[in-house]
């Protein structure tokens, strides 16, 4: 299986502002997928800057603890407010060690990472988003639901460093990782609904565990991958 890339446009968003990142650092793939809002004047620019910011992280600090992965995030954060003050995003990113099959993973805001077996997906990671946030009472509409599963508990901003949720996990071969941004996992996949009717902009990265980089398929209308 090749690492394959998908990334479409929504049809109520004026441009695609998924990016993401794949590349290897020794024994380690590394992955990055970023959604960026639309809120914002350069959510699409957040997006890339972003995947390409924490790759170089990723590949400086793979072999190294949690604590130097958050310092370097923090640190290219700070520098955000110089280009991105009004712009917000979702990002996730994975780091897997090839020879343990050890997957140290991190998320801040609604893209998901999972796992897929034959057809089956089991996701490891919970969207920062208000729906899912613990002891709130029941919506009393499904438009008050709707706008619970939109509003993000916890994003990517200049305006402060929000840390991303950070888990370890055993793999199995046979396995592969999938990024995945809500346009695809919540929209296509949760409610059903097919690719070409999408509102939002759906992207999904999957990663089999492959010991070397070949080719990746990929089917984007965006050039949005940077490998």
């Amino acid at each position: 299986m090749q690492v394959r890339w998908f990334s479409q446009k929504g049809r109520e968003r004026a441009r695609n502002s998924d990016a993401a990142a794949v590349g290897q650092q020794g024994q380690y793939l590394l992955a990055v997928l970023v959604d960026g809002a639309e809120k914002g004047p350069r959510g699409a620019e957040l997006a890339r800057h972003w995947a390409d910011a924490v790759m170089q992280a990723l590949a400086e600090a793979a072999a190294r603890s949690q604590a130097t992965v958050h310092a370097r995030l923090k640190q290219e954060q700070a520098k955000l407010r110089h280009g991105f003050l009004r712009d917000i995003a979702s990002y996730c990113m994975v780091c897997l060690d090839l020879e343990t099959l050890a997957a140290n993973v991190w998320h801040c805001g609604d893209c998901r990472i999972g796992l897929r077996h034959s057809t089956e997906t089991h996701w490891l990671t919970t969207p920062h988003i208000l729906s899912h946030q613990l002891g709130l009472p029941p919506s009393r509409s499904p438009e008050e639901q709707g706008r619970r599963e939109q509003q993000l508990t916890r994003s990517l901003n200049a305006r402060r460093f929000c840390p991303p949720e950070h888990q370890v996990f055993s793999l199995q071969q046979g396995q592969a990782i999938l990024l995945s941004t809500d346009g695809y996992w919540q929209e296509h996949l949760e409610a059903g609904t097919p690719l070409h009717c999408l509102r939002d902009d759906a992207s999904l990265l999957t990663l089999p565990l492959v010991h070397a980089l070949d080719q990746i398929e990929q089917a984007s209308d965006a050039d949005n991958l940077i490998s």
